[in-house]
């Protein structure tokens, strides 16, 4: 065989290998899937008092179907592994259908829900670059054509590790009230429909509210400010930064029930909004009318004070409400983790309900000693330095 011949019959060849079809790369088979859904905001990791670095988030799912679908299972997978799974109980108490007061794992025709994502990973574990989510439902009518277990919802995961700030109160025993992360909490179960758009602004927030040596909340009338000792107390800038927000002049609510109607733009109160660098924004509300320190523009400094701890807008006591939001919106807003430069846990409270009715505090000895550059966890009891 000539040389021509060989050269001939090699470029055949490699052109019938580009141009054939590889069986191997044919497209998946692609199914109907009953239920959709996708993350309201992409998870960053935040180091918790605990000890284990959290991701939490929330997904949002709905049905699609003419059928009502039962979610059976619900699972975070990171580079196919299971990192959280969710069934029964433990489902159902962190799914809420939207439209209905109950926590429920059933879809209506149609109807939408948001769930609590929670994935708990150890102190040095590598924090996955994104997640994805697996489902298995079943319908009524049963549907052969419908897939019942398949993937959905495929997230980035945030890559920066949460800002840490300074105490934005000094001295024992306040009381972390609504905090994160895994609990369905009235921050942490709060999915907003604001400007069009689902939000959570409060995923990370927390209310402080302060309990005396003796484990009490109040000592007297409970519909009394005066009777609450840590009313009055100084809210200390947590960041340095831009005071971009200012509300004041709402009066206080008398405490004991929340006030029978507010509006959104007045439902933190007298607060104080902060542009900390970064797209972080920091949120002190509820505080005192007639108390607020600064003004919009002005430059502020760590353990600067704001204002005085109050009662204003929507609270049914005395608290410190802190968060911080990736916008200066305290509704239109997303909330993103952060950590307290020190505090030392006192225990965890386990009558939170109790104590605004008035009994005394009940703490279990969890958790105790001194923490850096962390996040404060639901009921936990702490101390920020300072009298």
């Amino acid at each position: 065989m000539s040389r021509r011949l060989v050269l001939l019959v090699l470029a055949m060849v490699l052109a019938l290998a580009v141009a054939a079809p590889v069986a191997s790369a044919a497209p998946e088979r692609e199914r109907l899937t009953p239920v959709i859904g996708n993350a309201i905001a992409a998870p960053e990791p935040v180091l918790a008092g605990n000890g284990r670095r959290e991701l939490a988030y929330e997904l949002q799912l709905i049905n699609r179907t003419e059928s009502t679908v039962t979610v059976r299972r619900l699972e975070a997978l990171a580079g196919g592994r299971v990192v959280e799974r969710l069934t029964g109980a433990a489902l159902e108490a962190v799914m809420q259908p939207y439209g209905q007061a109950a926590h429920g794992v059933r879809l209506k025709p149609g109807q939408g829900a948001y769930v609590l994502m929670d994935v708990s990973l150890a102190r040095r574990a590598k924090v996955p670059a994104a997640l994805t989510h697996r489902i298995a439902v079943s319908m009524r009518p049963k549907q052969a054509a419908v897939a019942t277990s398949y993937e959905l919802a495929p997230t980035a995961v945030v890559d920066r590790e949460a800002v840490v700030v300074a105490p934005p109160l000094r001295g024992p025993g306040w009381v972390v009230a609504n905090g994160c992360c895994a609990e369905f909490t009235a921050h942490r179960g709060t999915v907003l429909p604001v400007d069009g758009a689902a939000h959570v602004a409060e995923r990370f927030a927390i209310d402080f509210v302060q309990i005396d040596p003796l484990g009490k909340l109040f000592e007297g009338p409970l519909d009394q400010l005066s009777s609450y000792p840590y009313f009055g107390d100084e809210v200390l800038s947590a960041t340095a930064g831009k005071v971009v927000g200012v509300l004041d002049g709402i009066p206080n609510t008398p405490a004991g029930a929340f006030p029978p109607a507010i509006t959104a733009e007045r439902a933190g109160g007298n607060h104080v909004v902060v542009a900390m660098g970064g797209g972080r924004f920091a949120f002190y509300a509820h505080l005192q009318p007639g108390s607020i320190k600064v003004r919009a523009g002005q430059r502020v400094r760590p353990g600067q004070p704001l204002g005085l701890l109050g009662n204003s807008g929507n609270s049914n006591a005395p608290h410190l409400h802190f968060h911080i939001m990736d916008s200066p919106h305290p509704l239109a807003s997303n909330g993103v983790p952060y950590r307290f430069s020190s505090f030392t846990v006192e225990g965890k409270l386990t009558n939170l309900a109790g104590l605004e009715a008035g009994e005394t505090a009940t703490v279990a000895r969890e958790g105790l000693g001194r923490r850096h550059a962390e996040l404060p966890l639901n009921d936990e009891v702490i101390a920020f330095p300072g009298d």
